[in-house]
């Protein structure tokens, strides 16, 4: 099972924004809009979700299957 990490982060505006970011993955993630993983942020909630380089949440989600 693939591992994520919530982490805690403050944005430009001193926004508190709780950033979803894979354990383990391939490249080191910014804790920023900028990301190279390009993370989707939900405005209303502040969480930004970012996406892993070896895209295992595909595989959690069923929209990729093992092959």
């Amino acid at each position: 099972m693939s591992q994520w990490l919530t982490i805690l982060g403050v944005s430009l505006h001193g926004t508190t924004v709780t950033h979803i970011v894979p354990v383990n993955d391939m490249h080191d993630h910014a804790l920023h809009a900028d990301c190279w993983c390009q993370p989707h942020l939900d405005h209303e909630l502040m969480i930004a979700t970012h996406n892993s380089a070896d895209r295992r949440e595909d595989f959690e989600s069923g929209k990729r299957k093992p092959s």
